[in-house]
């Protein structure tokens, strides 16, 4: 969890898709950037005929940001495979591995504390 320097929150690290670049790419490319971790997302990508499946997002949430304007969150799981965790102090003061008592936290969101929750089930879970 980063606490993110504008909005006053513990967020997980995310960002925006660039031009041209695949939302999976997208979210281990704000990892990396927000953490210095290197991540693998749980899921696989494959082929359909002449067509690719990417790696699914676990969920889509659609958020209120203010009025007229709001986000579409692809929500991905990972896990990390390197790298050495930091901070990126452009966007954020502080970083923290949460388990599944820290994720009770009364400052993280309902919405983070459930998705976290799942994620660390997710870990060992066969299938995902």
């Amino acid at each position: 969890m980063l606490w993110h320097k504008k909005l006053g929150a513990w967020l997980p690290p995310g960002g925006h898709i660039d031009p041209n670049e695949l939302p999976e790419d997208a979210a281990v490319r704000e990892v990396r950037e927000e953490t210095g971790l290197e991540v693998e997302l749980l899921g696989s990508s494959r082929q359909l005929g002449n067509v690719a499946i990417l790696i699914q997002p676990i969920c889509i949430l659609l958020e209120d940001i203010e009025p007229h304007h709001q986000h579409i969150d692809l929500i991905y799981f990972a896990r990390v495979k390197g790298g050495q965790a930091r901070i990126n102090p452009r966007e954020s003061t502080q970083l923290k591995w949460c388990d599944h008592i820290a994720l009770g936290e009364p400052a993280i969101a309902e919405d983070i504390r459930i998705l976290g929750r799942r994620a660390l089930a997710s870990i060992t879970a066969p299938g995902i």
